[in-house]
């Protein structure tokens, strides 16, 4: 699909959707490098709403190794593109994506704030076409309010989901079961819990969809133990575990064996315990290292972006530059046109201080050319110093400013010389014609 785009509207939403499978695969540096070409590709264009939609998977690239000050950084330099470029999917996009970085950092009244603005924009973005899975947004509500523990406001959202969510969109119809399980256990209502974790675990194995399933057989085995049924237990834990080992999933992996652990302890089978013990220990390891090897990685990569956002905007101040000064030039080329036109006219009788005024304006004008000009070349021989900065341009006055003088007064002697001229011409005249 990628080979057949050619606007980059299309490539950034093809590189979108690849950079999100990637992430999902949990192929971090090839996530990493569809970010970088997404940037370039969105920079080049010069449409906000394009660049947006790069910092955001930018974002959500630092969010899945859950460095979410990145994370968020990105998702404000995301959502302020989105605002000023008023791409009303962007806004959606970047608000509902900021507000489940607050949900992961558990800092909830902040994810409620930024979920409330997104679910504001959900209908005019749907109007506005597109398939997107505008039902995630109330997903993630019904999880917040989980967390602040409201319980009705959570079931509401989540009964919203399930009439926008079709079974076609399987992790979407997934997460949902997961959800409203989760719901009726906050609530007390076990029976409903059971039915809805039984559900989920059932519709993720027949569609083969790994997290929801690992998530639901895990509480569900958490919620056994903890009314003591140990052997059931067992089963769902050992059911969470095995797929969580066979789709990578290091943190279900872990979460399960501390089940095990437990479960196999509580029936007296205290080898087994001991065995998942030494399995937990040794995945959590493997996660430390994991995320030290990912922060290393991240500090790489959020300086590679910060380099590429340097030369783009060297780029666009270069090319700004060089606008100004073919402005300058075209400014001080008609105001000399229009002093040459005054001193060297045989009819038109002025004023000097027409003269000193435009010669001002020529030399406030030269004085921005000249800064235009030689600013670069200040910035690397001064390194961005602002008092050596000012002193460089005081220079440049104090050269100025003499030759000004000089010239303006050559100007007003000329001038003064010129409508002598015209006036004895014209007094010449007058005496012939009474003369006559």
């Amino acid at each position: 699909a990628l080979k057949q785009t050619q606007k980059p509207s299309e490539q950034v939403s093809t590189l979108s959707n690849i950079a999100e499978n990637y992430g999902y695969a949990g192929q971090q540096d090839s996530n990493r490098i569809i970010c970088q070409q997404m940037l370039k590709i969105a920079t080049d264009s010069h449409v906000d709403s394009l660049l947006a939609l790069a910092y955001l998977e930018i974002g959500s690239c630092f969010g899945l190794t859950s460095d979410f000050k990145q994370a968020l950084e990105f998702g404000f330099k995301s959502l302020d593109l989105a605002e000023k470029s008023k791409n009303i999917r962007s806004i959606w996009l970047a608000n509902k994506q900021t507000g489940v970085y607050f949900k992961q950092l558990k800092n909830y009244p902040e994810a409620l704030k930024y979920l409330v603005k997104s679910t504001a924009f959900i209908s005019q973005a749907a109007k506005e076409g597109g398939n997107d899975s505008y039902n995630r947004t109330y997903t993630h509500m019904a999880e917040v309010y989980l967390g602040l523990g409201q319980k009705d406001s959570a079931l509401r959202y989540i009964q919203l989901t399930n009439e926008l969510t079709p079974k076609e969109d399987g992790y979407g119809y997934a997460r949902m079961l997961y959800i409203f399980a989760k719901v009726y256990q906050a609530k007390g209502d076990a029976d409903l819990a059971k039915n809805y974790y039984k559900k989920c675990i059932d519709f993720s194995d027949s569609e083969n969809i790994a997290l929801p399933y690992v998530n639901a057989a895990t509480d569900y085995a958490q919620y056994l133990l903890n009314t003591n049924q140990n052997n059931l237990c067992k089963q769902y834990a050992l059911a969470g575990f095995n797929r969580a080992t066979q789709s990578k999933n290091k943190l279900g992996v872990i979460d399960a064996s501390a089940l095990l652990r437990k479960a196999y302890y509580a029936i007296g089978q205290k080898d087994s315990s001991y065995y998942y013990a030494d399995i937990k220990d040794a995945y959590r390891d493997s996660v430390f290292n994991e995320q030290q090897v990912n922060q290393i990685q991240n500090i790489s990569f959020a300086q590679q972006i910060k380099e590429k956002e340097d030369e783009a905007r060297l780029a666009d101040e270069a090319q700004q530059r060089n606008q100004n000064i073919q402005f300058a030039l075209i400014a001080f080329g008609i105001i000399i046109f229009v002093m040459l036109f005054l001193l060297l006219s045989r009819r038109h009788i002025t004023n000097t201080k027409v003269i000193q005024f435009l010669g001002v304006v020529a030399l406030l004008v030269v004085f921005e050319f000249l800064n235009l000009l030689l600013h670069p070349f200040l910035e690397r021989v001064t390194h961005h110093s602002p008092v050596l900065m000012l002193l460089a341009l005081v220079c440049i006055a104090a050269l100025l400013v003499p030759l000004h003088h000089k010239l303006e007064k050559w100007a007003t002697h000329k001038l003064v010389e010129k409508n002598k001229a015209v006036r004895l011409a014209a007094a010449k005249k007058t005496i012939e014609q009474l003369e006559k």
